[in-house]
């Protein structure tokens, strides 16, 4: 066991393995793995992956052997490597955990669940046995064990269970301080794709976060503000806090944190002169990197806050056109919505758009549908074709427009005439 533990990196590890393989029992085994999911760097997937192949033909053969602990810390390191994984061995450790689940500890229960999230086990009876077993030992989670567990909910979309959820928060804002800047941006991340609302979890978290925000990674931050914006939380001393960080941390953002930083701070009505300009520096230089729905994000939360910043638009124009056809129904919508707003006009990036369009007109929703006709009257883009297509879409959900929606209808239709009559009648 020492020669495993004692393993500086992969080639070592994979040095013992090969001495001494055979001799290998079900602690050893499962240490290795341990040992292979935490040494790997990047630039040795690959060959972590191989070893786990390796390791895999050793853990079929002890699985029977492998107590608790030892099943946690395999599922879990199966998970941190990835790559290719073999079925038989998965199902057969899901059958020894539905077997052994009595003596699992409040750690063993949370990297089980960890791992079985990224290894993407979905709601089935285990799962929900394992969740019983979860909710009864939660007084004896760690922050990290908390943390990880709600990221887990979320990641097998599992519906939230009222029991576990009460004992959960409970256990929870006790804990809070204890929390580590990660755990806390992860664990309101989760809270907002579960639709969690208390008052008094929400209350500590920003009194605890507020206190470690410099401890934040790039990712966290934006993730939290991301969060607080979905769930409508907004504290002025938070937002203080947050934005105070954010400036010095934005060139480490990836183009998903500038996204949604951008996009939370428009939803929030945040407007920070010093990191908007901060934030439209960085995120020209790093615009090849956004995907579509960052794109159109982006463009939409810079209408939203009226900043209009030239060179980062013809920078935005010139990159989106060529990613267009990766656009859906709403990164289509908003981006012209956006457009129009800010008065721009591309007349080759519009005629990408009209094109594109076309083809997705169906996926459009009610506002999809008064938003992007009302932004083509907006910049004068008249295309028979277009019209002809809106119409016939539009007819379809016509129940489901709403007020707002007519709105920008008639508008159209008194400025430009596009609607036929016998529509805006209905």
């Amino acid at each position: 066991m020492d020669a495993i533990t004692s393993c500086r990196d992969l080639h070592d590890l994979d040095q013992v393995i090969m001495d001494h393989g055979r001799p290998f029992d079900s602690r050893m085994v499962s240490a290795a793995r341990n040992r292979v999911a935490k040494l790997h760097r990047h630039n040795q997937v690959t060959m972590a992956q191989e070893m786990m192949q390796d390791l895999s033909v050793l853990a079929l053969r002890e699985l029977n052997n492998m107590n608790a602990r030892s099943l946690s810390s395999v599922l879990w390191a199966l998970a941190k490597v990835g790559g290719p994984v073999n079925p038989d061995l998965v199902q057969r450790i899901l059958v020894r955990i539905k077997e052994e689940l009595a003596s699992f500890n409040a750690h063993d229960i949370s990297n089980l669940l960890l791992g079985m999230a990224k290894l993407h086990v979905r709601a089935n009876e285990l799962v929900q046995e394992v969740m019983g077993a979860a909710t009864r030992r939660l007084p004896q989670f760690e922050p990290q064990d908390l943390s990880n567990t709600l990221w887990a909910l979320v990641t097998m979309e599992i519906p939230l269970d009222v029991a576990f959820l009460k004992e959960w928060l409970s256990c929870a804002v006790k804990k809070l301080p204890e929390f580590n800047a990660e755990n806390l941006s992860s664990t309101l991340l989760s809270a907002s794709k579960l639709g969690i609302e208390d008052k008094a979890f929400f209350a500590t978290w920003l009194s605890v976060a507020k206190r470690k925000m410099p401890g934040f990674t790039s990712q966290g931050l934006s993730n939290a503000l991301y969060a607080a914006a979905k769930l409508g939380i907004d504290d002025d001393a938070f937002n203080a806090a947050w934005f105070s960080v954010a400036k010095l941390k934005l060139p480490e953002f990836t183009a998903q944190a500038l996204s949604n930083s951008l996009w939370a701070a428009a939803t929030m009505g945040i407007k920070d002169e010093a990191f908007n300009a901060a934030w439209f520096s960085v995120a020209k230089q790093k615009l090849f990197d956004f995907n579509a729905q960052e794109l159109s994000n982006s463009l939409w939360a810079a209408a939203t806050m009226g900043i209009k910043n030239e060179a980062f638009n013809a920078a935005w124009f010139s990159v989106a056109k060529p990613k267009l056809s990766d656009f859906n129904a709403l990164d289509l919508s908003q981006t012209l919505w956006a457009a129009a707003t800010m008065g721009i006009k591309d007349e080759a990036f519009s005629a990408a758009w009209l094109s594109v369009t076309k083809q997705k007109l169906f996926d459009f929703n009610a506002q999809n549908l008064s938003d992007s006709l009302w932004a083509a009257a907006k910049l004068g883009i008249q295309d028979e074709a277009l019209n002809a297509a809106w119409l016939s879409v539009a007819k379809l959900k016509l129940r489901d427009f709403n007020s707002y929606n007519w709105t920008k209808i008639r508008w159209v239709t008194a400025k430009v005439g596009v609607v036929d009559k016998a529509f805006t009648a209905a």
